[in-house]
């Protein structure tokens, strides 16, 4: 991220097999931003909107106004522009880590490790799949429905879920601001996918709307991560997707939601 002065910053386009600009690297972008005007806290939670497709082959200016600093808690409100128009909207709220209370967590369900699972694209939708070509330094696995349960694939009468491990095979380093921005960019790869496992058949103009995260622990992306994902609400054209991040220890590191647009075809 460029410093341009007055806490506004540009975003690096990045190379692309598509014409848009990727939600996960706004998102990402937008949060390191924002992270770089706060001292001695981590992000705990951001949430956002994408109000305008991003050209792929442009930078991004980003302008983090600063709403709150107090003894606990930072917030930072972030805006994105590509030629003048506003493309998304975050808040994002820091934490120091100095509180202590009540802990409690979501266990991690108990499926085959990654060094049993098989490559994502062989279970992408074809429409996806040329997305990779993005993505050469994350190892992305699915856990085959046929090593699942019937209970860990349609637990207490939910969507279908789907879990897959996530690792990035480059030098992260040590600081855990870009860990998390790298968790971010990783949550937009497959979670709105997820909506559409129920509906295999259906061909549906698909794009992220809203994006929200809930950072409860330190995560390393450069480890092994499991994403449980699924959907529990499609209707009226868009689609809720969910996704729990555990690390391979079994804590539950981060929580995910997406609405997209999932509208038939005019």
């Amino acid at each position: 991220m460029k410093p341009l002065g007055d806490r506004k910053f540009l975003g690096p386009s990045v190379p692309s097999a598509f014409t848009r600009t990727f939600g996960g690297q706004v998102v990402a972008q937008a949060l390191r931003a924002a992270q770089l005007t706060v001292e001695g806290k981590r992000a705990h939670s951001l949430h956002s909107y994408f109000l305008e497709g991003g050209i792929a082959a442009q930078p991004i200016e980003f302008e983090v106004e600063h709403v709150r600093d107090g003894r606990t808690f930072s917030c930072r409100r972030v805006e994105g522009f590509q030629n003048g128009k506003r493309m998304m909207i975050m808040t994002v709220n820091f934490h120091h880590d100095k509180d202590r209370g009540p802990e409690h967590a979501t266990a991690m369900p108990q499926v085959p490790g990654p060094e049993e699972a098989i490559d994502h694209l062989e279970i992408r939708p074809r429409s996806a799949q040329k997305r990779q070509l993005d993505w050469m330094d994350w190892d992305i696995r699915a856990v085959e429905e046929s090593k699942l349960t019937e209970e860990q694939l349609h637990p207490a009468g939910q969507g279908t879920h789907q879990y897959l491990w996530f690792k990035n095979t480059g030098v992260m380093g040590e600081d855990q601001d870009v860990h998390q921005a790298a968790l971010t960019y990783l949550s937009d790869m497959t979670l709105l996918y997820t909506a559409l496992l129920d509906h295999p058949e259906q061909e549906l103009q698909v794009a992220s709307l809203d994006h929200a995260m809930w950072f409860l622990r330190p995560v390393r992306v450069d480890e092994w991560l499991l994403v449980d994902q699924y959907s529990p609400s499609a209707g009226g054209g868009v689609g809720l997707t969910k996704g729990n991040v555990y690390n391979q220890q079994g804590e539950l590191v981060a929580v995910l939601s997406q609405e997209g647009l999932m509208r038939e075809p005019n």
